[in-house]
């Protein structure tokens, strides 16, 4: 029998197994030899054990899990094991184990069989680092603050103290960039990190928000200390000149204050303050400090936003863009994402990141998300009447966190729909990764019922929180949306290329399709299609479009990415989506700021 069972592993691709009591391999499939012991054959292994394959630690583990198993006659099923090496990398398995029986049922050994899920591993790793760190800098990112933050609220009902969150915008950052080149930028800000480090308390909190954003949160502060003292520190400490390569580059800063001693205040508040006062401080002139008080200019300016946004919403001022989804292998259009825009009547067309996040806090968010989608589905509609459109063309939509919960998701959808006679596979619902942690339990069903009947659903900004591997096969999701913040240095940092590499293999292991945000230049471009990413989004690849020209873009058949001219000719020509009506020059995505 053994005889018969060794003819048949020795054909059998996965990782399989069997051991006598004593833990000392019988038999091992063709798999598990290419996996484990590359070089040795399967008769050389019986009578060895797992000391002569693995690390110690390891071997030891299997050891106990088999004599455990041996001794209650209960199965280990889909175990995730580090498999360590004495002469190579470690690996990881999802591991099922079960007793070995003879024809009597006596227990005589163990079988096992595994599964290599080291891709999956090392991208949870990867993301968990990410989701708590800005690459750029090693600094705590927004997730770690804002945690922090609520905890430092929470610490003060038990201990009567204060706490002061600045909010630091450099000044002027951009001439550097342009001036000296982005990684002269990129070494002023890793210095700026590492000098607000060394300048906070050791309960301070010090993190970096995107682009030349900082904040600094200083928890138990005592009656005697001066928030103010704080913010001047740091302009001085900031305004010091920075040596690169010999050239001495110099920076400001505008530092916003919101200080509390009421443990009820919302974290969310006390960033909002800090971030309008920090505004007072550039219009006051820059490289200051301001301290926040209540009750001042911020209320004037959002009770007019909240009355001119509802006017926006009622006087159709709200119009959609259209950036479109290129194939990274064939670099021709394969979708489109609507992106919404607001003409205002007296500055001009305004991007999301002006009005979006505002509309979420305000209650408005729900009348703008209703108009893309049914904006979005009429434009479809229209688009497949025309004679040889592409029949898999996807066009896809932003969906609010604050949306996601209500209970008629889906039956709106379906409606929209059904009124202008759009098939469900020509839409795409996008979700945030970090809507997906706070509202998966309301997802769940709902998603599924959506794709139940063919809508595509994507996750988009993958990166910016932590989602698990579970929520991943939870979630009725076909399309994984890299953040540009991994694709932004992905050309200058490994890190970033072994991170970008491990969510594509994780994506293609479930099946999912992967879009790469934010691709900027051809070295993006370049690394992305090697990683084996499906599609790409970023003005590198095509700018926002109006439907007419993404309708002529489409027809033509025009190619993505080479540097021709009708990409950024009809962008430039194309009024509607500028911002300074005089030239119709588009207004450039200032760096780690959302178009969304």
């Amino acid at each position: 029998m053994l005889t018969c069972m060794s003819n048949l592993l020795s054909a059998v691709e996965e990782r399989v197994y069997f051991k006598d009591r004593d833990s000392r391999f019988l038999l091992v499939s063709s798999g598990w030899l290419a996996a484990y012991a590359p070089g040795r054959t399967a008769d050389e292994l019986v009578g060895k054990t797992d000391f002569d394959v693995f690390g110690g630690e390891h071997a030891r583990a299997a050891f106990a899990d088999e004599q455990q198993i041996i001794a209650t006659g209960q199965p280990v099923a889909a175990k995730v094991e580090e498999e360590t090496f004495s002469d190579r990398a470690s690996t990881w398995a999802s591991t099922t184990k079960m007793p070995l029986r003879d024809g009597n049922g006596q227990i005589i050994g163990t079988f096992g069989i595994s599964r290599d899920i080291t891709a999956q591993v090392r991208a949870e790793k990867a993301l968990a680092y990410q989701a708590l760190h800005d690459p750029l800098t090693g600094l705590a990112n927004r997730v770690v603050l804002m945690d922090r933050l609520a905890q430092a609220l929470v610490g003060m009902e038990r201990h009567r103290s204060r706490l002061a969150v600045l909010f630091v915008d450099l000044d002027n950052f951009k001439e550097i960039n342009d001036a000296f080149g982005h990684d002269a930028g990129d070494l002023v800000l890793t210095e700026i990190g590492r000098r607000l480090t060394s300048i906070a308390r050791r309960p301070d909190t010090v993190a970096r928000m995107g682009g030349d954003e900082f904040v600094i949160l200083c928890p138990e502060l005592d009656q005697h200390t001066d928030p103010g003292s704080i913010g001047r520190r740091v302009v001085c400490t900031i305004a010091a000149p920075y040596i690169d390569n010999g050239r001495n580059l110099t920076v400001t800063c505008s530092v916003g204050i919101a200080v509390t001693s009421d443990p009820a205040t919302e974290p969310d508040r006390m960033i909002r303050d800090a971030d309008v006062t920090m505004f007072e401080a550039k219009r006051d002139g820059r490289n200051r400090h301001h301290v926040y008080r209540p009750g001042h200019r911020a209320g004037a300016e959002a009770t007019t936003l909240r009355t001119e946004l509802s006017r926006a919403i009622q006087n159709n001022e709200l119009f959609l863009a259209y950036q479109p989804l290129i194939s990274l292998q064939t670099r021709v259009v394969a979708g489109a994402e609507a992106l919404v825009r607001w003409r205002h009547p007296e500055r001009g067309v305004l991007l999301p990141g002006s009005f979006v996040s505002f509309a979420e806090e305000n209650g408005l968010i729900g009348s703008i998300d209703a108009f893309v989608l049914e904006e979005a589905c009429r434009q479809v509609a229209q688009w497949s009447r025309q004679a040889s459109w592409p029949e898999g063309f996807t066009v896809a939509v932003n969906v609010s966190g604050r949306e996601l919960s209500g209970p008629s998701l889906c039956e709106r959808v379906a409606a929209t729909l059904r009124r202008h006679g759009v098939r469900p596979a020509q839409l795409c619902l996008e979700i945030t990764e970090t809507a997906l942690i706070q509202h998966v339990g309301d997802l769940q069903e709902a998603l599924s019922m959506l794709s139940a009947t063919g809508v595509r659903v994507a996750l988009d900004d993958f990166g910016t929180g932590y989602s698990t591997l579970r929520y991943l096969q939870q979630l009725s999701a076909d399309t994984l949306k890299i953040d540009r913040s991994f694709v932004e240095h992905i050309s200058r940092s490994y890190r970033d290329q072994q991170i970008v590499a491990a969510v594509v293999a994780m994506a293609h292991a479930l099946e999912m399709t992967v879009i790469g945000e934010g691709v900027e230049n051809r070295d993006q471009l370049a690394i992305l299609r090697l990683l084996g990413c499906d599609l790409g989004q970023g003005n590198f690849l095509a700018p926002p479009l109006t439907a007419a020209a993404l309708a002529r873009r489409v027809r033509s058949g025009q190619r993505a990415g080479n540097g021709t001219v009708p990409i950024s000719v009809e962008a430039m020509s194309d009024p509607l989506l500028t911002n300074d009506r005089r030239t119709g020059v588009p207004e450039p995505a200032p760096p780690f700021v959302r178009d969304k």
